[in-house]
C-alpha cells in the first residue's frame, strides 16, 4: 500500500533553489509524494500592511513556481480560506501525516495563525516540521554568538532537491492562481517590480556583473540608487531567492575578483577591482543586518505594536492630526525631497533606505505623527515589507527603541546633498519643474519675480513648508530628553540592548541549554481584528 503524500505548506518560500522545506518534503516524500499547497487567507489579505500589489506580486512569484514544481513531480495547489480548516480539510483528501514550512518570522496574524496550525498539527497527530530559511534563529536565548551561527549558516550546503521522478498527482478543487483582481483588491503602483524566481535570479545576476559596481556610494542618494541597490529586497521578502544564495553568489564573486586583483595589469584595472570589492563587503553587511532586525521580531512579536523603550508609550498621541499625516501621505508638505520620496514610492513601491530614514524622521519629529500608523502606510506601499525589518526600523528611525541616538534628519540638507541638481524632485513634483536650481529646495524663498517666470504659486499649485522644520525638531528633543533622562528609562535601555543589541562577533556558537520553547509557549501578541480599520490606516 502506498504511504501517504507529504504536504508541503508553501508561504513566504516561492522559490525552488535553496528551499530547506522543499527538500525535506521532497526527501519524506519519495514513496508517496509530494502536496504543495499556497492557501489564500482571508485574515492575511485583510491586514492593513497588505496590498493589491503585494497580491499582484505574489501572484508572478506562484506563476513561476508553478512549472518549476511540476518539474520535480511536486503537485500544486492553492486553496482559500483559513489556515487550519483549509489544512484540515486537505488532510481528509490526502491522508498525509506530515505538514512541512518553513519559520516565519511574520505580523501578528501570521504569529497567531502559526500557533493555531502547531496545535492543530498536535492535535490531529501530524508531524509539523518547520524549517528556517534565514539567519534568524527561533528560540534563541542570548544574543551572544548569533553572528557566528548566522555565519556558519550562510556558509552551509545550499538545500540540494533530487526530482521525485514521477507525474504530479491531481487533486481536486484547486483555486487557481489568484492576483489582485481575483482576490477583489486593487493594486495602484504604477512602475513596480515583477516576482518569480526567474525575474529574481535575473536581478541577482545583473547586480553581481554590472549594477554592484556603484553600491558603495551610490545608494544613498534617490537618483543613483535605483540602479546602485541590488534590488533584491522583495524577492528576498517573497522568498524567491534564500539569503543563504545570495550570500554565497556574492562571496563567489568577491573571490573571483581578489583573483583578478592579484592579476591586474594596471592601477587604474586594480582601482575598478577595490572598488568592486569594497562594494560587495558593504553589501554583505547589509544582508547580514536585514536577518539582524527580523531578529528583533522573532524574540519579541510585541514590537510590531508596543514601544520596545515602554517609557516611551504615550509621547506622542496614539491618533495622529489627520491634516499632518494626509499632506505627508500625499507629498504634500512643502519639503521637495520628502514629498517627491513619498510620490516614489507610492508609484513604485520601493525607495532606496537613507530616503525611508528621512520620510520616517521627517513623520515622527518634525510633523510629531506616531509610528504605528505612519508605519502602516509605508508598509502597504512597500513592496518589500518584510516585517522584523520594517517595525525595528519604524521603532529606531522613531527613537522608540531606548539605546539608538535620535535619527533627526534635516530635509533641506539632505536634498542639496543627495539630489543636489534638483532631477529626482523635478521628476516626481512636476509642479516644480521649471523652479531654478538655486530654490528647487526650498520653493518657498523665490521671489515673485522667479516664481511667476517658473509657473508656480506657492500656496496654490505647492504648498509652502507646513511646519517649521528647526522649530519642531527643537521641541522634540526636549521631548525625549526629558523621557530617556529618566531612571526608568535609563533601566529600560539596559533591557533592551541586552535582548536586542548587536553583539561583536566572537565567532561562537549559541550558549549551551538555550530555552527550548515552542510557538505555543511564546507570549500572545496584542490582540489585533484584522477587519478593523483604524481611520488613519484606510
Amino acid at each position: 500500500m502506498q504511504p501517504p503524500p507529504v504536504c508541503l505548506w508553501l508561504k513566504r518560500d516561492l522559490r525552488v533553489t535553496d528551499n530547506p522545506a522543499l527538500a525535506a518534503a521532497v526527501a519524506r516524500g519519495r514513496r508517496g509524494g509530494v502536496v504543495a499547497v499556497f492557501v489564500y487567507e482571508p485574515e492575511v489579505l485583510s491586514q492593513p500592511e497588505w496590498s493589491g500589489d503585494h497580491s499582484a506580486f505574489q501572484a508572478e512569484c506562484l506563476r513561476d513556481l508553478a512549472p518549476r514544481l511540476a518539474r520535480l513531480g511536486v503537485t500544486f495547489l492553492t486553496r482559500r480560506g483559513e489556515a487550519v480548516a483549509t489544512l484540515e480539510a486537505l488532510r481528509r483528501e490526502t491522508g498525509f501525516t506530515t505538514l512541512v514550512a518553513h519559520e516565519e518570522t511574520g505580523t501578528g496574524v501570521t504569529y497567531a495563525r502559526d500557533r493555531r496550525v502547531r496545535r492543530w498539527a498536535r492535535e490531529a497527530g501530524v508531524e509539523f516540521l518547520e524549517l528556517p530559511q534565514t539567519g534568524v534563529v527561533r528560540r534563541l536565548r542570548s544574543r551572544d554568538g548569533w553572528n557566528g551561527l548566522w555565519e556558519r549558516r550562510m556558509q552551509a550546503p545550499p538545500a540540494e532537491i533530487r526530482p521525485l521522478g514521477c507525474r504530479p498527482a491531481s487533486w481536486p478543487a484547486t483555486a487557481g492562481i489568484l492576483d489582485e483582481r481575483g482576490l477583489g483588491l486593487g493594486a495602484s503602483l504604477r512602475d513596480r517590480q515583477r516576482g518569480g524566481e526567474a525575474e529574481a535570479a535575473a536581478t541577482l545576476a545583473d547586480f553581481l556583473d554590472s549594477r554592484g559596481l556603484q553600491y558603495s556610494g551610490g545608494i544613498s542618494s534617490p537618483v543613483t540608487a535605483p540602479t546602485a541597490c541590488s534590488r533584491l529586497s522583495a524577492h528576498l521578502a517573497f522568498g524567491t531567492l534564500s539569503v543563504r544564495h545570495v550570500w554565497q553568489a556574492s562571496e563567489r564573486r568577491r573571490q573571483e575578483l581578489g583573483a583578478l586583483s592579484q592579476a591586474a595589469a594596471d592601477a587604474r584595472a586594480a582601482a575598478g577591482i577595490a572598488r568592486w570589492r569594497r562594494s560587495l563587503r558593504a553589501f554583505q553587511s547589509r544582508l547580514h543586518w536585514h536577518c539582524h532586525f527580523m531578529q528583533k521580531l522573532e524574540d519579541e512579536p510585541e514590537l510590531e505594536f508596543r514601544c520596545l523603550q515602554r517609557s516611551a508609550e504615550g509621547l506622542r498621541d496614539a491618533a495622529p492630526r489627520v491634516d499632518r499625516l494626509a499632506a505627508w501621505r500625499e507629498g504634500l508638505t512643502g519639503y521637495p525631497l520628502v514629498d517627491a520620496c513619498m510620490r516614489s514610492v507610492a508609484a513604485t513601491g520601493w525607495l532606496t533606505f537613507r530616503m525611508r530614514a528621512l520620510v520616517v524622521s521627517f513623520a515622527s519629529y518634525t510633523l510629531w505623527l506616531p509610528w504605528r500608523p505612519t508605519g502602516l502606510h509605508l508598509a502597504r506601499l512597500f513592496l518589500d515589507f518584510e516585517p522584523g525589518i520594517h517595525w525595528s526600523q519604524m521603532q529606531m528611525q522613531s527613537g522608540t527603541t531606548g539605546i539608538n541616538t535620535l535619527r533627526i534628519y534635516n530635509p533641506i540638507k539632505q536634498a542639496r546633498e543627495h539630489d543636489p541638481a534638483g532631477a529626482f524632485i523635478r521628476r516626481w513634483l512636476p509642479e516644480l519643474a521649471r523652479v531654478p536650481t538655486a530654490f528647487i529646495h526650498e520653493p518657498g524663498r523665490m521671489p515673485a519675480g522667479v516664481a511667476a517666470a517658473a509657473g508656480v504659486r506657492i500656496g496654490i499649485d505647492y504648498p509652502p513648508p507646513i511646519v517649521d522644520h528647526l522649530a519642531a525638531v527643537r521641541e522634540a528633543k526636549a521631548r525625549f530628553a526629558a523621557v530617556r533622562g529618566s531612571p526608568v528609562a535609563r533601566s529600560e535601555a539596559v533591557e533592551v540592548a541586552r535582548r536586542h543589541g548587536s553583539r561583536r562577533d566572537r565567532r561562537g556558537a549559541m550558549q549551551q541549554d538555550p530555552v527550548r520553547r515552542t510557538l505555543a509557549d511564546r507570549p500572545d501578541p496584542p490582540a489585533v481584528d484584522p477587519q478593523r480599520k483604524l481611520p488613519f490606516a484606510e
